[in-house]
């Protein structure tokens, strides 16, 4: 009677199981035009790691429409097509927004999303409900690496003043920007950070003749620029706002900031299918607790890592 009782159990979950995994399949996928250097940068596991979470999170297939970064529109337009003849949704990167535009000319029913970065919304096409553009949320960004700039430095080392305009103790925290930081982004910034180690002092660089002595400096959040400087004057904690592979990193960077396609996925698809033609979203950031010496730093980071300005 036992036995009996667990085969039956065994073939409800069994039945159980294939109907979820046929309504899985049987949904319309979500596909993510990836050019080639983007998955070679990436890294392809990690893209097939976040191909996988985000087909669960949403309950779909999430498949990458691979594509040549020299591929003309047909020939993406036609990948797209291959990959699925009524795809639930396909998002593109920013340097394919021309072709996104092509597309939802096309097939006007199949909803779109085009990510735009830090592109300012007025340089990208506007969103109508079925044709969405999402950014970067920058200023949340920003705030979370002033916070973390600033756990970094209060939980730190304290430096050595390199000369008699530095009070004694202070430490310098530099944020290496480029030309999409608006003023309010150095403000969130500079706040963030003031919150976590009020004692510092906060520099904004965008050339290499602007940085301090490294000496002075407890942390660097890099966006955009200044890699080869980095390469040249190691030591200093980094965070870096970037897509690429943490294993093509140096072991300074402890933190990453990425807003890839991949790693927002979820919440654009998301907002599109609620409605949301047009929006932010901060950037996923990934922290790395091995690259962090004291367990105590990377617990403060991650509890800060959900807030927002």
């Amino acid at each position: 009677m036992k036995r009996a009782k667990l085969l039956l159990a065994l073939g409800l979950l069994l039945a159980a199981l294939s109907v979820t995994v046929l309504v899985f399949l049987s949904r319309p996928p979500v596909l993510v035009v990836t050019d080639l250097p983007f998955a070679a940068l990436h890294g392809e596991n990690r893209l097939q790691m976040r191909q996988l979470f985000a087909s669960v999170a949403l309950f779909r297939q999430v498949r990458p429409v691979l594509i040549a970064d020299d591929a003309s529109p047909d020939m993406l337009i036609a990948a797209i097509s291959y990959a699925s003849e009524n795809p639930f949704m396909v998002l593109f990167p920013r340097r394919f927004a021309a072709v996104a535009e092509r597309f939802h000319r096309e097939l006007p029913e199949i909803p779109v999303v085009v990510f735009r970065g830090a592109i300012p919304a007025a340089e990208m096409p506007a969103g109508n409900g079925i044709f969405n553009v999402f950014g970067t949320d920058q200023g949340t960004d920003l705030f979370r690496a002033g916070l973390f700039a600033g756990i970094i430095g209060s939980m730190g080392q304290t430096v050595e003043p390199l000369d008699d305009d530095l009070p004694p103790g202070q430490r310098t925290h530099v944020l290496w920007q480029n030309r999409f930081v608006t003023p309010n982004g150095r403000e969130l910034f500079s706040g963030a950070v003031m919150d976590r180690d009020p004692d510092s002092a906060v520099v904004f660089v965008s050339t290499p003749a602007g940085m301090p002595d490294t000496r002075n400096v407890s942390s660097m959040v890099m966006i955009g620029a200044g890699a080869d400087y980095l390469e040249r004057n190691p030591g200093v904690p980094v965070i870096l706002f970037s897509w690429l592979n943490p294993d093509l990193t140096s072991r300074e960077v402890i933190i990453i900031f990425d807003d890839s396609p991949w790693a927002l996925v979820v919440p654009a698809t998301r907002m599109a299918a609620r409605g949301v033609s047009t929006g932010v979203i901060p950037s996923k950031p990934l922290i790395f607790s091995d690259r962090i010496a004291d367990n105590g730093v990377t617990r403060a980071i991650r509890r800060s890592a959900g807030r927002v300005p």
